[in-house]
This record gives C-alpha cells, structure tokens and sequence, in this order.
C-alpha cells in the first residue's frame, strides 16, 4: 500500500491555518486545521493507523518519523532536486549540482528499464550508485562544514546532515521500482488551492475551509474513479450523493 500526503499553509480571516491532503491514484482526501501539528494530523486519523507495510511519499517532515508511527517513509526527490540547486546558486559548490545530476540520471535510467520491462537495477549497477553518492556527500559534507557564509551556511549544512541521515528514505526508489521518486500528486492536488488564494483570496473562516475541504474530497475522489464532476455534484445537490461503494463500482 502506498499513501501521499502534504500540507499547505492558507488563509482564512487574515489567520495562517492549514489544508492538507492525503491520497492516491483513486482516493482523495482533504481536511482543514487552524494549526499545522500533530493534533492535526492525529484528529485526521490516518497515519497513525497505517502498517508497517504501508509506504508513506511526503516532503520532508519530521513529524513522520514519531515513534507512533509504523509506516515506511519516503522522501520526495523533486524537493530534495530543487533544494540542491538553490544551495548551489548560493554557495558555488559545484558537488551539489553533482548529487542533483546523479539523481536526476538514476532516475532517467530507471524509467528507461520501466519501459524495457526490467524490474530491478543489477548489482553492479547499485554498487556504482551507492559509491559514487558515498563520494559525493563526504565532499559536500566537508564544504559545508566550511561554510561560513550566515546565508547558506547553515542551510547547506542541514540539508546535507538530512540527506546523510534520511539517506534510505529519499532513495528507495533505487531497490523498488514501485515507488514513486516525487511526491507531484499530493503537489497536484493542493496545486487547486493555492490557484483559488491567488484567484478568489481567503477563507472567510477556518468552518468555510473544512466545507472546500469536504466538497474537494468528494469531487476529486468521484473524478479519479471515472464520475463525471457535473454528476457528482448534481447528486451531491439533489441529496443523493454518490456513496463510496458506488464510487468504487463505478472504476470496476
């Protein structure tokens, strides 16, 4: 079982609160809280409740690795690609461009043997990856160790310390092949409402953000299982909404 979720910060009444979304190809699900934290997340009751065979693709969070929970995490690339460059862009140090290629190459070669029907990298090849990514970090380690520069220094220092210590996590992708390398759907489904902040403004409140919340939910998980969003929403008007049963039946 594989899960996505993320979070972003809104605005209902002036006030910072938080919408966040959990799901998969077929399910979605959206929620509102006045607060981004672990109340939240556990009024959710979601991750709390997942096994320790359940894959878990977030950006970077360590809320995820509180001992409560069993689930297995890993970490989105396309975050880690876009951090590298910005520290890159600020420090000079070629080495982090030199990580972001290495992954940005593993992860073209892995596609290309999707397509030919391989299943797994060969050993060589993981021997090589996990050599040369080795190299890497201890050089990008020792430079940003010497960084003294109170803009990227600090910053440069934590995400190579994250890397080294999440470094299972952010690449599991190279042993499974099933999962995910990025964590664009949760990005893809929040996407919507950053468009409406920029679009319509705030929340009026945090009770009117919950109502998107749930509608968004119903609308999104009846479009990923084929319903047409004009039927959902008729039904849902009419008060015979569609029924997670039917929902499902419907992808059948």
């Amino acid at each position: 079982l594989l899960i996505y979720w993320d979070d972003a910060v809104v605005y209902a009444d002036t006030k910072r609160i938080c919408l966040r979304f959990y799901g998969d190809e077929r399910i979605a699900f959206f929620v509102a809280h006045e607060n981004k934290d672990m109340n939240g997340i556990l009024l959710d009751g979601i991750l709390e409740n997942l096994s320790a065979e359940t894959s878990v693709m977030h950006d970077h969070n360590s809320i995820n690795y509180n001992e409560r929970f069993t689930f297995i995490n890993i970490e989105c690339n396309a975050h880690l690609q876009r951090d590298l460059q910005k520290l890159a862009d600020e420090s000079n140090h070629e080495v982090l461009l030199e990580i972001k290629a290495l992954i940005s190459a593993t992860i073209k070669d892995r596609k290309n043997l999707v397509q030919a029907g391989t299943t797994r990298f060969d050993d060589g090849y993981l021997e090589n990856f996990e050599s040369k990514l080795t190299e890497l970090l201890k050089r990008a380690e020792t430079l940003a160790e010497a960084n003294t520069s109170k803009y990227s220094g600090g910053p440069e220092r934590a995400l190579i310390r994250r890397i080294i210590k999440y470094r299972s996590n952010y690449f599991a992708w190279v042993y499974d092949f099933s999962l995910p390398t990025t964590n664009n759907l949760s990005e893809r489904a929040l996407r919507g409402t950053k468009t409406k902040m920029k679009v319509s403004g705030q929340f009026s409140s945090s009770k009117t953000a919950n109502n998107y919340a749930m509608i968004r939910t119903y609308i999104e998980t009846c479009r990923r299982n084929g319903i047409n969003e004009y039927d959902a929403l008729t039904r849902l008007c009419d008060g015979n909404p569609y029924t997670v049963e039917e929902i499902f039946a419907e992808c059948e």
